[in-house]
């Protein structure tokens, strides 16, 4: 029996670090949870599904199997994160009913059970009662109303609460612990309901029967169904529409996921003069955005692993490349699906200077599916990663999603992104090109388009355009910031049968994404002929004199000229680029007299 009698003393109060203490003091277990505030969780993700109530992972890593009654190590977490909500795991021989809704207080108040401490939520009161004897395998289901035992835990007074009232111990009811009656667990069940599907056309096969059975519990939850009904609805779904239903254990999974939403729309939707503006954050400016999903894309060969390698290199040692001026230190966790990690992952990174002790790795192999998004989360929550680098991506899809699929990939992009952004941390998503030319670079990957177009950051590598000895690594895409200048590096050797390090070289902001995937594969490494034909048309464009640099791109372009080449040949040339009188950018040759006394920024 539990030496719990009564709700009194500290337990009331509304220090979250001295209510913990006073229950530790019962002997009662106890573990912190994110805490809440303007109604998102503090864990950092925008769309946490459990706002408010999932263990702080860092402290509390294998949730309320760590929950404890040390003092010390209480005081401590309270002191990291002093915003903290507070949770309970019920000892032996004490119950608590959580009530939901209107729903389950109906059905408590047809219980008759006797007055006893309790606390309001939410949305609803913790009944917390005393219990005589062993529990039963298996409790009574009933409508809104969770039995929650020493299996699981329960946030508690004074957290917060999402819908922006506290968890708040009623001081007007009786502050002891009544006894649960014995029968309490013989009880009815709420009573079943029967669903007729006869004439139901639906049928769902593999790879779609979690997510539609999770569509209709969301449905449903939003209705405002309590969790214990929503699994006998999802049941009956799965027998009747599944082929071959989930097992169902599967089902109960997406039940008590599902049934932690809270009922209606009042987050939906919010004004956007609620929401604090927050900077943009980089890993290395401005090539790796923090808290979002980047892209490598690249040739096969071409060194896109010892361009990360030396990447992870930085990070670990917190020595910026010479082309930024810092660099974030932190982990490094690598999914490397290509590289074995004693003969290539190591070797490499050694290589290039990497500090393999803030190093990670993934040591069986699994797809990202939903259990390997849980291990790949549960690694970063608690290690902790700068840089997560996926490599390949294509090779970490589920066999359920369709890589060309833009709704399957975009889904699957969009867990990483979000994961990314709970964590702050920057993934590196590593791509190969396909080998048939496409009108733009950023659709030459492998898979969906949509990979590249939810990303917030792509960088392309491939051999420099006018040496093969070198690689070029362009910046295509930004969505936070102008684009950086292209990065040169060399592969240098280490030694016979040695892996290669990075050199760098200069940075080459006349170079482009275009300049590695235009030219075929025997051209790479050759002067460029569609420069050369840029640079006679300037020759002989501006022959005559100044010319303004709108005219000149409009002309070039009737010709198959880009800007971007364009551009190139006019740097090449030597092109004076000023303003003129009407504050337009004129272009001139360089042998066509003195030059302006105002210069083109």
């Amino acid at each position: 029996m539990t030496i719990i009698d009564r709700i009194d003393g500290d337990i009331v109060s509304s220090s979250a670090e001295k209510a913990a203490l006073a229950w530790a003091e019962l002997g009662v277990r106890i573990l912190a949870v994110w805490g809440v505030e303007n109604g998102v969780c503090d864990c950092g993700n925008p769309n946490c599904e459990n706002v408010g109530k999932h263990p702080i992972g860092p402290a509390f890593p294998h949730g309320h199997k760590d929950a404890t009654t040390n003092r010390a190590e209480i005081r401590r977490v309270f002191k990291k994160y002093p915003d903290a909500n507070l949770a309970v795991v019920p000892p032996e021989g004490l119950v608590v009913l959580d009530v939901d809704g209107p729903t389950g207080a109906k059905t408590y108040r047809s219980l008759g059970l006797p007055e006893t401490a309790h606390l309001k939520t939410g949305r609803g009161a913790h009944y917390y009662f005393r219990y005589e004897g062993s529990l039963p395998d298996r409790v009574p289901r009933l409508d809104g109303i969770d039995i929650k035992t020493g299996n699981g835990y329960l946030v508690t007074s004074p957290s917060d609460h999402t819908s922006g009232k506290r968890y708040r111990w009623n001081r007007s009811g009786p502050r002891r612990i009544a006894t649960l009656p014995k029968d309490f667990f013989a009880a009815p069940e709420s009573a079943p309901r029967t669903v007729n599907f006869s004439e139901s056309t639906l049928r769902v096969g593999q790879g779609g029967r979690n997510s539609v059975l999770t569509s209709f519990a969301g449905f449903l939850r939003y209705r405002g169904l309590a969790e214990s009904a929503l699994e006998r609805v999802l049941q009956a779904l799965n027998g009747e529409v599944c082929t071959p239903p989930l097992s169902d254990g599967e089902v109960a999974k997406i039940a008590e996921s599902v049934g932690r939403y809270e009922v209606g729309s009042e987050d939906a939707f919010l004004s956007l003069a609620d929401i604090e503006e927050e900077d943009v954050q980089y890993l290395a400016y401005p090539y790796l955005v923090r808290g979002a999903a980047n892209l490598l894309d690249g040739h096969m060969g071409q060194g896109k692993s010892t361009f990360t390698a030396a990447l992870a290199a930085a990070v670990t040692t917190g020595k910026p490349p010479p082309f930024l001026t810092e660099i974030e230190q932190g982990n490094v966790l690598f999914l490397s699906a290509e590289d074995d990690a004693a003969r290539a992952l190591k070797p490499r990174l050694v290589a290039n200077g990497a500090d393999v002790s803030r190093i990670r790795f993934q040591n069986q192999p699994f797809t990202l599916d939903d259990k390997g998004m849980f291990l790949l989360r549960q690694e970063v929550e608690v290690h902790r990663p700068a840089l997560v680098v996926i490599d390949p991506v294509i090779a970490y899809m589920d066999s359920d999603i369709d890589g060309n699929s833009a709704n399957d990939t975009m889904r699957f992009i969009v867990k990483l992104d979000y994961l990314a952004r709970e964590f702050d941390t920057c993934i590196l998503l590593v791509r190969h090109f396909r080998k048939a030319k496409t009108d733009t670079p950023m659709h030459r990957g492998v898979g969906s388009i949509a990979l590249a177009a939810r990303v917030r950051s792509a960088l392309m590598l491939g051999t420099h355009p006018e040496d093969g000895d070198l690689r070029l690594v362009a910046h295509a895409k930004a969505n936070y910031s102008m684009q950086g200048p292209s990065i040169v590096f060399e592969l240098a050797s280490t030694g016979e049968r040695k892996p290669s390090k990075v050199v760098w070289h200069d940075l080459r902001p006349d170079l482009s994404e275009y300049d590695i995937v235009d030219k075929p594969e025997g051209q790479r490494g050759r002067p460029s002929a569609e420069r050369d034909f840029a640079k006679d048309f300037l020759h002989r464009s501006l022959q005559d004199g100044p010319m303004e640099k709108h005219k000149l791109v409009h002309m070039a372009e009737a010709r198959g000229i880009t800007p971007p080449t364009l551009r190139r040949a006019a740097n090449e040339l030597g092109v004076i680029k000023f303003r003129g009188e009407s504050g337009r950018s004129m272009w001139r040759r360089p042998d066509a007299g003195d030059p302006p006394t105002k210069k083109d920024s």
